[in-house]
């Protein structure tokens, strides 16, 4: 997905757009860095990174899917939706169609096994997600399989 559709989805939901502050982790995260000093800005924990800072301060978390691809192929993506799910408490707000080849399968490598660039970020999320107590893989499935502009309150 382009960063202009991104932004149309979320345009298109809010009609108060313009009046909203949004924190975009895919863009807030410094991603050109060397590695070595992302690893420092994101923290010892998933809970001292700046995604879970951020979060912890929001009123909603939105889920803006896309007809391109499962974000939750992602293990950041993954981690967050777990930390929300167990720690922020906010309503979860999903947007957007997922593509239409999408079916939940374990051989897609999404929950748990979703890809991740450094092997030392995927075994801290994994840590992170497990210690949340937090089945993904079922959350996953009820935002993915949810209609667009679907609410989730309750876990």
């Amino acid at each position: 997905e382009s960063f202009l559709g991104f932004i149309r989805s979320i345009r298109a939901y809010y009609a108060d757009f313009e009046s909203r502050v949004f924190w975009i982790c895919f863009i807030a995260n410094p991603q050109t860095w060397p590695q070595s000093e992302l690893k420092l800005l994101l923290g010892p924990t998933a809970f001292a990174s700046p995604f879970y800072l951020a979060m912890s301060q929001c009123s909603e978390f939105l889920v803006v899917r896309n007809e391109n691809s499962n974000m939750y192929t992602r293990l950041w993506c993954v981690t967050e939706l777990a930390l929300v799910a167990a720690h922020v408490k906010c309503p979860v707000q999903v947007i957007g169609e997922m593509p239409p080849f999408f079916e939940m399968s374990l051989e897609q490598n999404i929950g748990l096994a979703a890809d991740c660039f450094s092997d030392d970020d995927r075994e801290l999320l994994q840590a992170t997600i497990a210690r949340t107590g937090v089945d993904v893989d079922a959350l996953i499935a009820k935002i993915m399989n949810a209609d667009a502009r679907s609410v989730f309150t309750e876990f």
